[in-house]
């Protein structure tokens, strides 16, 4: 191993499932169990496997010096507990699998919709009968999804988010992508420029980066004498323009035909283009990937058509910015939307906008952004609901949503300050729509 861990004292800070994987990892290279802490706010952690020292509740964070190394949980802030003076002893799966991992990286970020773009560059790589590997950051942690000892991929695609990135500094990677960048997680990296800064890691060390043109005069200074490509609207170098797509000016020979709402996919479609131009892949069989491609669980998924309306599922939207693509690609459809939820300090101004100018009426606010949103709908004649309850909220759905209109379900905000996760949000969601629909139809 690179990074010695041999005979290190050795910590696991924030047990959860990605130290478990940690844990495991440790253990199958040979490091004994008694150099290794286990630390965790959580009172009854139960650990399987593992017989020595655990620290949890309130001293699960002191004398973290003593310890030469410690391998930290995502979720934990290095800003909010004060961790930023033991940064270079951190280390992260991340940071493992960009050490010891020694084939082709595509290292993919941006603020939302970046899962959309590692699937779309893992299933061109598929479609080009390349050995490929997708690692999502939600998901299954790296060392799990990837043996880094064994596994020999023609390219790996890893989505990164921000806690990833913010003290990535050494790594590689093949092909860099950065598309969009606004304000999210500031209630983990403090303020926007923290959380810009850790996104822009993902252009060091990178073979062949590619960056979003609407982006590119803000981080114009990490590019100099970098080798990159910009891609966007009507420009060059990878570009579109009336539904077409252009390389260098050059028009290419292809007609996409997305199943998704696909105006502010543009962009994305492009970075994957760029993908196919850099490797060599038949313009083809882009547009073969385009054209199959379907939606990822929870974005802008179709729940039923119940009573004439109809319910999409987009739990994962948990921005202003990404809400409101969402309501422009329905073209006035949306009547009912569900809208609040965990508060990371977001500017819900241009949200509201949007909500006025779709004529969108029937708003349905969760704890614990609903009050600062409400502030905002004053000026407007909306129907609000205000609820802590799933089953308030479909009730009211069904009561004002007009036949053939649309119930939408894209917070503009996280979900832990009533659920776990927005899988559980997304559940609740669908079984209250089908109880009320069969109340209702009795």
């Amino acid at each position: 191993m690179k990074t010695n861990l041999i005979h290190k004292n050795i910590a696991i800070l924030g047990f959860g499932k990605e130290w478990e994987s940690t844990l495991r990892f440790l253990q199958k290279n040979w490091i004994l169990d008694w150099s290794v802490t286990i630390l965790d706010k959580n009172l009854n952690l139960k650990i399987s496997n593992f017989d020595w020292k655990v620290i949890v509740w309130e001293n699960y964070l002191n004398d973290l010096e003593k310890y030469d190394y410690i391998f930290k949980s995502p979720w934990i802030s290095l800003y909010t507990n004060n961790l930023l003076y033991l940064k270079d002893k951190i280390l992260t799966q991340t940071k493992l699998f960009f050490e010891f991992y020694k084939w082709k990286i595509i290292s993919i970020t941006q603020t939302k919709w970046k899962s959309t773009t590692a699937t779309l560059v893992y299933q061109l790589l598929k479609n080009a009968w390349y050995n490929a590997k997708l690692v999502w950051n939600i998901w299954n942690p790296v060392l799990d999804e990837i043996d880094i000892e064994k596994d020999n991929y023609d390219f790996v695609v890893y989505e990164l988010s921000s806690y990833m990135l913010e003290d990535l500094e050494n790594h590689h990677s093949f092909i860099s992508i950065l598309w969009n960048i606004f304000p999210d997680h500031l209630d983990w990296h403090l303020n926007f420029e923290n959380y810009s800064k850790a996104k822009k890691n993902i252009l060091k060390n990178s073979d062949n980066i590619l960056v979003w043109l609407g982006l590119y005069p803000k981080i114009e200074k990490e590019l100099l004498n970098r080798k990159f490509l910009t891609f966007g609207p009507k420009d060059w170098y990878i570009s579109h323009f009336d539904n077409s797509f252009f390389i260098n000016w050059e028009k290419i020979d292809i007609k996409v035909n997305p199943k998704i709402p696909w105006e502010h996919n543009l962009n994305n479609f492009c970075s994957i283009l760029a993908t196919a131009h850099i490797i060599w892949i038949d313009y083809n069989i882009f547009e073969k990937t385009i054209n199959e491609f379907e939606w990822l669980p929870h974005r802008l998924q179709n729940i039923w058509n119940y009573k004439w309306i109809t319910f999409i599922d987009d739990a994962i939207s948990t921005t202003p910015e990404s809400t409101i693509e969402w309501i422009k690609s329905f073209n006035w459809l949306v009547q009912t939307i569900y809208l609040g939820w965990t508060d990371r300090w977001y500017d819900f101004k241009n949200l509201v906008k949007i909500l006025e100018q779709y004529n969108i009426k029937n708003i349905v606010l969760f704890p614990d952004s609903w009050k600062r949103i409400k502030k905002l709908l004053r000026k407007a004649n909306y129907n609000i609901l205000e609820t802590k309850n799933m089953k308030e909220a479909v009730i009211f759905s069904f009561k004002n949503t007009q036949a053939w209109k649309i119930c939408l379900l894209s917070n503009a905000g996280p979900s832990y300050s009533l659920w776990k996760n927005f899988w559980e949000k997304w559940d609740e969601f669908k079984q209250e729509i089908l109880n009320q629909y069969k109340n209702l139809e009795q």
